[in-house]
């Protein structure tokens, strides 16, 4: 079954996982296709590449990338240097400590 997944959320997972085309060729060979629009990844396919740019899937079938910001204040960067996107494994830490804080 394929499913219909907007090009450049698949671009927007793989840039924000800090990857380029060709480090995926191999593990996902239509990658390529995918993010022209030529061909649709199928639901399988799907799962195991949100998988591997640790994004939730249900972002995936947005119509555009979300926004991300980090829920906390930030104290690690040098200078006081702004940072334009938080990493996905900041981002998934600071969600699970967060939900093992709440009451």
């Amino acid at each position: 079954m394929r499913v219909e997944i907007e090009p450049r959320l698949l671009s927007w997972a793989r840039e924000r996982a800090g990857y380029d085309l060709d480090a995926l060729a191999r593990r996902f060979p239509k990658l390529t296709d995918w993010e022209r629009g030529t061909t649709k990844p199928t639901l399988k396919q799907i799962e195991k590449f949100a998988s591997a740019m640790h994004a939730p899937i249900g972002f995936l079938f947005l119509q555009q990338p979300p926004v991300e910001g980090i829920p906390i204040p930030d104290f690690r960067t040098v200078g006081n240097k702004l940072l334009s996107r938080p990493s996905p494994d900041l981002l998934e830490t600071i969600y699970v400590c967060q939900q093992r804080h709440r009451p």
